[in-house]
């Protein structure tokens, strides 16, 4: 993907990781799963075709998998931000929705200004597939 003048960049706070996209996100998610609260992320979604992740020479990445295993966090060893979360499973067959979380919080503010943000609460009674990997303050029914 090129940039353009419409292209969206985050970058960590070292600058180390990159990731640019497309266009503004649709809205902006500042989820309140047992994860996502701790990191304080405010996440904006994206088909992962159409983002370009950047690293410089020697900057790591590195990543957090947990709860069924679907997704992975991904943050710069050396800042320490939270960059991204990135599907782990192959896209749905069934034509399901398929998208990457773009923190947005690593971009600059006064781009986002008038994109819309939503809390979204719901998640936390959203059931993992199995108890056994949930956090211990997972709040959904099994």
């Amino acid at each position: 993907m090129a940039a353009t003048a419409t292209s969206i960049r985050s970058s960590c706070h070292c600058g180390a990781i990159t990731v640019t996209v497309p266009r503004l996100p649709e809205y902006i998610n500042v989820c309140q799963c047992t994860i996502c609260r701790r990191y304080g992320a405010a996440w904006g979604y994206y088909h992962p075709d159409e983002v370009k992740i950047e690293t410089k020479p020697n900057a790591v990445t590195k990543q957090y998998v947990w709860g069924d295993g679907d997704l992975s966090f991904n943050f710069c060893d050396n800042c320490g931000c939270v960059c991204y979360w990135w599907p782990i499973q192959p896209p749905p067959t069934d034509g399901g929705e398929y998208q990457m979380g773009l923190n947005t919080n690593n971009v600059n503010p006064e781009l986002l200004r008038f994109v819309d943000r939503k809390f979204e609460y719901s998640v936390l009674m959203s059931p993992l597939r199995s108890k056994d990997t949930a956090h211990p303050d997972d709040p959904a029914k099994y």
